[in-house]
């Protein structure tokens, strides 16, 4: 009887963790219009299309005004074209149902590596601190998708390391889809290096033949690194832009506030009580690991994702131990049939749902609907002045912009020039007129430029809401 009910009570854990919390978290990410809130959604979008069209990647900028044909390194085309099929194929409603899809996989993968070296209430704590960690990033983006691989590869790395041997070689081909969907794929390498040492200085459990196993996974995953359109360039494109002067000009490149309490506080300070009170116990490597994803999110918002998906994964092993764990946990996906059913069932109504209920855009802090719409066609042929925010919103129309979310592209001077002259400097409007023969101006209400721009002789405003001012050049 104690055995039947013990099994029982695995079978509702399991079933909780690795089904349940993946089913709602499709159903509820899916129906978020906040995860379409980021304007850069709208120019990765018109990436995607304009690639499908074409059958190529391109090597320069085929849509702003300011940079058209000069180089753009388009590091995360696979994401790109996978998120304009889903827009092609069921409009906004598909490209959100794609967002919950990532978000799914990426709490069923961790979670079922989490039930192996915790109770699911443990493993359901773990999850959720982890998922608060990536919720400021659940957004409609390339970043988003690639979650998934980086959790499976996580889990093939630490498994490997938790059998003593090397990770499979299959495991690397994970790093040619991941190196072609976003550039967070480094932190994947730098995660293979990491645990690739751990294993050379585990002396007693060294042997020649695993060190050699690990050393033809790392050179494997280096060529699957290179096998991008973009060669040598797209792995060192993550590094060129960390050492951009101009990202703190950017939102999602700033350290995060503590001055309220916020997702990423909670995770950390849980952590250290969990570490504290159990006495937690991490390698060398590990806690280098661990300290690393934390400097990150540290330095920038948009790092919060990383340290969300894989600090859970690599701490479920030490604090299972600190619990009493002394041995994995055999974790299987299959559970019986009424079960299977119902699962599948919730799966097919999510999907249908999504999909049967449309998904119209309205404006927003990034999306100028309504203002846009009353700007003449004639008038969308000439140069604009745009507001940042506002770029990918306008690509995604078909109008080319004076700058918008590709900063990587732009560069640190135009960035810096940019920021000054939404901040109103005179002589930075002037040149720009003169230098890119702007006719007309979308930018948000409170930007200083506004203000400048109505003072302007030969400028009057077109039309103005709550979200963007339109403003046009009277005179030649």
């Amino acid at each position: 009887m104690t055995n039947a009910l013990e099994a029982l009570r695995e079978l509702r854990g399991r079933y909780l963790v690795i089904w349940v919390i993946p089913i709602i978290l499709l159903a509820l990410v899916s129906f978020a219009p906040q995860i379409l809130d980021d304007g850069d959604t709208f120019w990765h979008i018109a990436a995607g299309r304009w690639m499908i069209a074409h059958g190529a990647v391109p090597a320069t900028d085929p849509f702003s005004d300011t940079f058209a044909g000069k180089p753009w390194l388009t590091h995360e085309w696979l994401s790109e074209v996978v998120m304009a099929g889903a827009w092609l194929a069921a409009g906004w409603s598909g490209v959100m149902l794609l967002t919950g899809l990532a978000v799914a996989a990426l709490a069923a993968l961790s979670g079922a590596w989490l039930l192996r070296w915790l109770s699911p209430l443990s493993a359901v704590a773990a999850l959720a601190l982890g998922l608060a960690c990536v919720a400021p990033g659940m957004l409609a983006r390339p970043h988003l998708l690639a979650l998934p691989v980086l959790a499976l590869w996580t889990i093939q790395l630490l498994k490997a390391r938790e059998a003593g041997r090397a990770p499979p070689l299959w495991t690397a081909l994970l790093m040619v889809l991941w190196a072609n969907l976003h550039s967070s794929f480094v932190v994947g390498a730098g995660l293979a290096v990491a645990l690739a040492l751990e294993a050379a200085l585990d002396f007693k459990a060294w042997r020649r033949q695993t060190l050699i196993g690990w050393a033809a996974f790392l050179a494997l995953t280096l060529a699957a690194m290179l096998a991008t359109p973009h060669g040598v360039d797209g792995v060192t494109f993550p590094l060129t832009v960390l050492n951009m002067k101009a990202l703190p000009a950017i939102a999602e490149w700033l350290p995060p506030d503590f001055m309220q309490l916020s997702p990423l506080e909670i995770a950390l300070l849980a952590g250290l009580f969990a570490a504290f009170w159990r006495g937690v116990r991490l390698t060398a490597v590990r806690t280098a690991i661990l300290i690393g994803l934390i400097h990150l999110s540290l330095q920038h918002v948009r790092q919060e994702v990383l340290l969300g998906a894989v600090a859970p994964l690599l701490l479920a092993e030490p604090l299972g131990r600190a619990l009493g764990r002394t041995a994995a946990a055999r974790v299987r996906w299959a559970v019986p049939a009424p079960q299977t059913a119902l699962g599948v069932a919730l799966i097919a109504a999510a999907l249908i749902g999504r999909i049967g209920v449309g998904e119209v855009r309205v404006d927003g802090p990034t999306a100028p609907v309504t203002a846009l719409a009353h700007v003449p066609a004639d008038l969308r042929r000439w140069p604009v002045l745009n507001d940042y925010d506002f770029g990918g919103y306008l690509i995604f129309e078909g109008v080319r912009p004076y700058i918008d979310g590709r900063a990587d592209m732009y560069g640190d001077d135009f960035v810096t020039h940019d920021q000054d002259l939404q901040n109103g400097s005179v002589s930075d409007l002037t040149a720009a007129i003169a230098r890119y023969h702007i006719r007309w101006s979308i930018l948000r209400p409170g930007r200083p430029l506004v203000g400048v721009l109505d003072r302007t002789p030969g400028w009057k405003r077109l039309y103005a809401d709550k979200f963007a001012v339109i403003q046009v050049k009277t005179v030649p």
